[in-house]
């Protein structure tokens, strides 16, 4: 059964495409805690996702509103079972410890997420430099996203309340160099971000 809600909805990257140049910093940080929001049910109920990335992320965009949406939930199923030892996925979403054969976790969504992060300045590569003007603060927690050690990435709900201290000039003085930075960004034209089998057999020898 289709569900027709989801009909008229954008992926993430046409949706950055489209309207990126009119969004605030506080449009992102507000679409990044509706991500975050959708990515800590998962979590709560202990699945993972195993495959986040800006295509499996719809936008329905309402004008002076949107709503996000995470789609191919539970793929990977509850985080106790390791249902294959393929990995899939679009390669610069996907964590380290996955590529070299471990199985698809929590915090292997947060380094997915991290690359989202990234993703809205620049949608291309791993781990490249920021764009001059980028906040700090937007920076530092985009980098412990990417931490190698799964165990030192944030979680879901953390980063949904620090990005709300962000958007809340009451809490926050990252607040104000946020509306001091206002920039435009676009997705890169020959960005390729389908998701197909990764096999890397050699992968485990060079790291």
């Amino acid at each position: 059964m289709i569900n027709k809600s989801l009909i008229n909805d954008i992926s993430l990257y046409s949706y950055l495409e489209e309207f990126m140049g009119v969004r605030s910093w506080k449009d992102i940080i507000d679409m990044l805690r509706d991500i975050l929001t959708g990515l800590h049910s998962i979590h709560k109920n202990d699945i993972v996702h195993g495959n986040l990335h800006g295509g499996n992320i719809l936008v329905e965009n309402e004008g002076d509103s949107i709503n996000i949406r995470i789609s191919d939930v539970g793929l990977h199923g509850s985080v106790y079972k390791k249902s294959s030892n393929r990995t899939y996925g679009v390669l610069p979403y996907v964590a380290p410890e996955i590529l070299k054969g471990d199985p698809p976790t929590k915090a292997s969504d947060i380094y997915s997420f991290g690359i989202i992060i990234l993703a809205i300045e620049i949608c291309i590569g791993i781990r490249p430099e920021t764009i001059d003007g980028t906040p700090n603060a937007y920076i530092q927690q985009m980098a412990r996203c990417w931490h190698p050690d799964p165990l030192k990435r944030p979680t879901a709900l953390e980063l949904y309340d620090l990005l709300g201290s962000w958007s809340d000039p009451n809490k926050s003085e990252s607040f104000n160099k946020f509306v001091m930075t206002e920039s435009r960004r676009e997705i890169h034209p020959r960005a390729n971000y389908t998701s197909r089998l990764l096999h890397f057999p050699d992968l485990n020898k060079l790291l």
